[in-house]
């Protein structure tokens, strides 16, 4: 699953994305993109997270899903 890009759209709630960097952890996945979040990245989420707060850490944050799709 190399180059496998995941992108969550306009997040609201950081719960979401935490849960989201586990589910990838759990199958090798460590590419994760966050388009326009009205979220914060915050306790909850890493709570949720998991053992994969690092994904969190490096997820990139873009404002557009074009932003996110280039070179995809």
């Amino acid at each position: 699953m190399a180059g496998t890009r995941i992108v969550l759209v306009r997040t609201k709630d950081s719960a979401n994305v935490g849960a989201a960097a586990r589910a990838m952890r759990n199958f090798g996945l460590d590419d994760l993109w966050l388009v326009a979040p009205r979220c914060r990245i915050d306790e909850r989420a890493r709570a949720l997270a998991s053992h994969a707060e690092e994904l969190l850490e490096k997820a990139r944050v873009v404002a557009t899903l074009d932003e996110a799709l280039a070179g995809v």
